[in-house]
């Protein structure tokens, strides 16, 4: 089936951060320094590309706004880091995907977006199966549990701003924006860097450069062109791909095979994704 223009850069950019996952466990770093050397490379790269290519650089009127994004983003991977060190996996990743719930939201109030009748059909499926494929992690609400509850909502919170505010600067090319989202990140997530220096080893930082590289530069960039091409609430169901595709790489790679309830989770995701790309 042939993808209408927009969707397909979605898809390709939750495919790749899908396998996230498998390079942050190639590194095996504290959680601040694998951001810092993702965000700083990716800086970087972008910033050496357009040097390169002699593009000029324009924020196009909204430099606090990308700005702001850029602090955003960074609070939204400290967040989500901080849930997964204080709460279950399943705790944090259903609180987390949130987000696509919220950008939704958010771009009905601030953006005027109107929902479609299909997005009534895809929302519940899609937190079906989130819920699914979470269903086999332990759930608490002990207080830590709590805390690290509030920790993922916080990390949607921010997610679901960054990518409402992405589509609002439509007058930004996706590298321009991605690139100062990236700066900001470096400077956001220093101080924890020198507060406590890594160790590191050629297999590690190369798993960060190449989170730099591919995860951040590329796929943000893939991800932001799309937001200028289709409605927020499409990449929004979209987005549930990612931890489908995190499934897919676990069993290629490390041979983690899921469960039943995995399995008719991405089913039901896959399924919302298809209502939303469907003519």
């Amino acid at each position: 089936m042939f993808l209408p223009k927009g969707y397909g850069e979605v898809i390709t950019a939750m495919l790749i951060w899908g396998s996230v996952g498998v390079f942050v466990r190639i590194a095996d770093q504290p959680a601040a320094t694998i951001v810092f050397v993702r965000v700083f490379t990716a800086f970087l790269v972008l910033a050496l590309f357009a040097l390169l290519r002699k593009q000029p650089f324009s924020l196009a009127g909204y430099g606090p706004l990308a700005v702001l994004s850029g602090i955003f983003i960074a609070a939204n991977w400290l967040f989500f880091f901080k849930s997964i060190q204080t709460t279950t996996i399943g705790n944090a990743v259903l609180t987390y995907y949130m987000a696509p719930v919220l950008a939704m939201l958010w771009a009905r109030l601030f953006l005027k977006e109107r929902l479609e009748r299909r997005i009534f059909q895809a929302l519940p499926l899609a937190g079906a199966g989130i819920f699914l494929m979470t269903s086999e992690y332990n759930f608490s609400l002990s207080s830590n549990d709590f805390i690290g509850i509030l920790f993922g909502l916080a990390g949607a919170f921010f997610y679901s701003f960054v990518v409402v505010m992405a589509k609002y600067m439509s007058g930004i090319t996706p590298r321009n924006l991605v690139m100062v989202q990236m700066g900001i990140s470096s400077l956001f997530f220093l101080p924890f860097v020198i507060l406590n220096p890594p160790t590191l080893t050629l297999l590690s930082t190369s798993a960060m450069l190449t989170m730099g590289v591919v995860h951040s530069a590329l796929a943000l960039s893939i991800y932001f062109s799309s937001l200028q091409k289709i409605k927020i609430q499409h990449a929004s169901i979209l987005s549930y791909i990612d931890p489908v595709s995190a499934l897919l790489y676990a069993y290629l790679i490390f041979n983690e095979t899921p469960g039943l309830y995995t399995l008719l989770g991405g089913a039901c995701i896959l399924l919302a994704s298809w209502l939303v790309i469907r003519r």
